[in-house]
């Protein structure tokens, strides 16, 4: 009896372990398109990474490097080529092409309030991150480390802002993380065999 209990209990700390870690594994893991970006498509950055095929909001998580850094969470995103989501304020040059034009941060925004920014860029299945310079508050944008195809330039599907870290002047609240699913499952595969023990136990 106590080789069965000692086995049930083995296996279901393992199950947790193995679904917990294949979730943050899948989750983290970037699909590169093979195709390179260039800094020079939005200013305001040092560095950039990418294409990545997918889409940022669905595959970067705390796990994700970028620019050796983990942690990332989304904090402000314009769901559209254009528009205003809270100090964030994306706009076209030309309201018939929907591959380039400006953003800005508004002064409510503090970069001394994160350790890294970066902005990201997504259009057709495909987007690209760019490290800010922690200064640049105002620039151009295009798409062109976005793919329609083959072919660079899609139209843009949205722009985001992701932080991580916190500055010299963190003013924002600390994300509260969401347990994963697999994790959930784990749990409960052991509180199922907590209870198939106290029965075990009242029966002897």
């Amino acid at each position: 009896m106590k080789l069965f209990n000692s086995t049930l209990i083995g296996l279901s700390v393992a199950a947790v372990a193995s679904l917990t870690l294949g979730v943050e594994g899948a989750s983290a893991q970037l699909s590169a398109t093979g195709t390179s970006c260039n800094v020079a498509n939005l200013t305001g950055t040092t560095d950039c990474e990418g294409i990545f095929s997918g889409n940022d909001s669905n595959t970067i998580t705390t796990e994700t490097s970028l620019f050796g850094k983990t942690g990332w969470t989304e904090r402000f995103k314009v769901d559209n080529s254009n528009g205003t989501t809270g100090p964030l304020t994306v706009a076209l040059n030309d309201a018939r092409e929907d591959t380039s034009g400006t953003w800005e941060l508004s002064e409510d925004f503090n970069f001394d309030s994160y350790e890294s920014v970066m902005f990201v860029l997504k259009g057709g299945n495909s987007f690209s991150g760019y490290l800010s310079d922690g200064v640049t508050m105002a620039g151009d944008w295009n798409t062109d480390d976005t793919l329609k195809g083959n072919r660079r330039g899609a139209g843009l599907s949205h722009f985001t802002v992701w932080t991580t870290g916190t500055g010299s002047n963190n003013d924002e609240p600390t994300p509260t993380p969401v347990p994963e699913p697999a994790a959930l499952l784990g749990l409960g595969s052991i509180a199922l065999a907590s209870r198939f023990l106290r029965r075990k136990s009242d029966d002897v």
